[in-house]
Formats: structure tokens, sequence, C-alpha cells
């Protein structure tokens, strides 16, 4: 994959030509500096914003998950912000604890790059910052120049941009001032890498004791792994939103094939049932027809069971409503307190009723033959009736 990647500065595009370099897996194969109509054609286009289009700010939030500080930022960068929060593009960076380090851009500098680059019929896969990309280490300040701007990174939460020197032998006020301090406070680094400032435009900074690396090209267009793209959130491509889409589908298709195996075992497991609970009906009508021949048949089970009692009884056998088959029912409900509890009983039609001889708890006994299958219902506070319930 080729990736065109421009150095902007913030001039451009009322200045159209741009530096630029084309890279394939990670090499340069092609560099240039010319307006938009000499860039080559490449597969991604990237921008690196370059001077002081993209600010350096750090926040400190309190303690909380990260989820809860990412949207406390714009709240406390206000102090730190020339503009509205809500006019500005935040990207937080790696944070350190409760304190953040949040790039920051103009939401109407983005919208007009992201148009500007749309209408060259590049839409733009990526938005760096040539601040944040600086290379930095513990014990070195690194120094880059762009041509109108000076950058420095000086520790992994600290960046500043400043006006680059209109004159031999100056300094931007902000990097003076930085040394300056550094120097009174005692945290002076080992020494200083500059990439693309010739050592003479350091000198002014000797008298600050500082030791300087070797001097080195400033190979802009590197992009560290770690490094967060400006497009994201409100900003992010619409044809990199598409991408994410597509990368969902196999996953989405693989939840699809899921469900609908699972409905189709779900259907064919009912069906089964279904068919096991057919064959049970029709057995069950066939033994009805057996044994009440002549009869029409509404519901066999109901019918069945009647027929059975009807045949216990005629066969000199208790019936489940008889009466010593309902006594029977009570005395295991009462349990330990069936001993001298019945006073009188009185049955009829498959109805007993009875009169107890001391109190007892009714609703308890209710309950109890309530799971023996007996409807019990109290009259009086002694006296109880009671009915087998329906099968």
């Amino acid at each position: 994959m080729t990736i065109l990647r421009v150095l902007l500065s913030d001039s451009w595009p009322d200045q159209a030509d741009a530096a630029w370099v084309v890279l394939d897996k990670g090499q340069v194969t092609a560099s240039g500096n010319s307006g938009p109509g000499n860039w080559p054609k490449t597969d991604r286009t990237e921008a690196m914003l370059a001077g002081s289009q993209v600010g350096w700010a750090v926040a400190d939030v309190p303690q909380a998950k990260p989820r809860e500080q990412l949207r406390a930022l714009p709240f406390a960068l206000e102090d730190q912000l020339m503009r509205e929060p809500d006019s500005q593009h935040f990207t937080p960076l790696s944070r350190e604890g409760t304190r953040w380090p949040v790039l920051i851009i103009s939401r109407e500098r983005m919208r007009r790059l992201i148009a500007q680059f749309t209408a060259l019929g590049r839409p733009l896969d990526a938005i760096w910052s040539a601040l944040a990309c600086l290379p930095v280490t513990e014990d070195s300040w690194t120094l880059a120049a762009d041509g109108t701007h000076w950058l420095l990174r000086c520790a992994t939460l600290n960046a500043y941009v400043d006006d680059a020197p209109r004159a031999a032998g100056e300094l931007p006020a902000v990097i003076e001032t930085l040394f300056a301090q550094a120097q009174s406070s005692g945290t002076m680094p080992a020494r200083l890498t500059s990439l693309g400032l010739p050592h003479n435009a350091l000198a002014p900074l000797a008298r600050f004791g500082t030791g300087f690396a070797p001097e080195a090209t400033w190979d802009w267009y590197l992009v560290p792994p770690e490094q967060p793209n400006l497009l994201h959130g409100e900003f992010l491509p619409e044809h990199a939103r598409g991408k994410f889409l597509r990368s969902l589908r196999p996953a989405i298709y693989l939840i699809i094939g899921v469900l609908l195996l699972d409905l189709l075992i779900g259907v064919g497991s009912a069906m089964l049932r279904q068919r096991d609970l057919n064959d049970v009906r029709k057995r069950l009508n066939q033994i009805a027809q057996t044994q009440l021949p002549g009869r029409a048949l509404q519901d066999p089970v109901v019918q069945l069971h009647r027929e059975l009692q009807t045949q216990r009884q005629r066969h000199g056998y208790l019936a489940e409503d008889d009466a010593l088959a309902l006594l029977s029912e009570l005395a295991v409900a009462l349990g330990s307190d069936a001993t001298g509890a019945i006073q009188a009983v009185h049955y009829e039609s498959g109805a007993l009723v009875v009169t107890l001889g001391k109190p007892l708890d009714m609703s308890a006994l209710q309950a109890r033959l309530d799971t023996r299958g007996i409807a019990a219902s109290v009259r009086g506070g002694t006296t109880i009736s009671l009915q087998r319930k329906p099968a």
C-alpha cells in the first residue's frame, strides 16, 4: 500500500506548494515539493501539520476512570484556550495519572483541510501533528524547524511551538524562556537534539550549558506507532466508517449464522416434541375408544379417569373421592394433630364435611391438603369441607 504524506504549513492551501513523500512499506520511494496538481497518485493520502496549527496543552483532571477523565478534558483546558472549547477539536495522548497531554486544533481548520482534500479527489485517511511526532527521550530535548516555526519537545508531557527568529543569533522568546527556567531549576537536559537546524543557529543556547547531539536531518514524515490520528469522532472519514463496518461483516455473518442455526435447532426440536405429543394423543384416543365404546370423546384423560373411579367403586374398591379416601388424606395432612381432632363427619356426593374438636391452624391445613389434590373450605372456624380436585 502506497501512502502520500504531505507536510502542510499554516498558510496552506493559500500557498499551495508543500513538501511530500511517497511511502511504500515504510520506505520513501519518491519525494518532492510542489502543488497538489503534481502530487503522485497513491492508495492513501495523509497530512502532517506543521507550524502552530496544532497546539499542545496538559490537562489536570480529578482521579476517575479514563472514560470519565476524557469527557472532562475540554472543561479542564478551558483556562488554557484562547477560544471557546466548542470551537476546538481535542485529541488526547497517553495519560500519566491525572495528567493528560492533549493536541488541540481549530475545528474550522479541520473542516477546511478535509474539504480541500476532498475537492482534490484525495480524501484524507489521516492527519498527524508534526509537533507530537517529534522523537523524545527522558534525558534529551528535541528541537526542530519547519521554516516558519521552531518546535520543541522537552518531555513526554510537554511540547511547544514558537515563531522562528527573524535575525541570526536570536532565539524564539518561548524557547529562550524554557531554557532559562530549566537552568534556574536544575532540570536542564543532558543534551539537545537538533533536527533540521544547523549548530550555528543554536549558538545562543550555548550559554545555558547544554550539550548538543550530532546534527541530524528532520525526517518529518515518520509517524510513531502509538501516534493518534486527528481524524476521529465527528471528523472520522466516511470511507473509514465504511471500512470499519466492512471489517465487522465476518463477525456479523458469524453471529447471524449462529442465530439461524440455533433457530433451526429450536424449530426442529419443537417439531419432534410435537410429533411425540401427537403420538401420545393418538395412543390415548385409541385406549379411550377401546375402554369407552360408543361414547363421544371430548377429553379422553378426564373421561378415562372418571371411568376408572366408577370401575373401582363397582368392584368394591375405594374411589379417590370416597369418604374413607378423603379421611385418609385429612389424617395425613393433620399429622400429629390427628389424635382427637375429628368430632363429626358427614359425607355426601363426593364431599366430606368434618367438624374438628379442637382449634387448629386452618390456613396451614388448607395448604397441606391443597398439595395433596384436595380442595378444602373452612366453615365457622372448626368445620372444614373436603372435595377431591378434578383430575
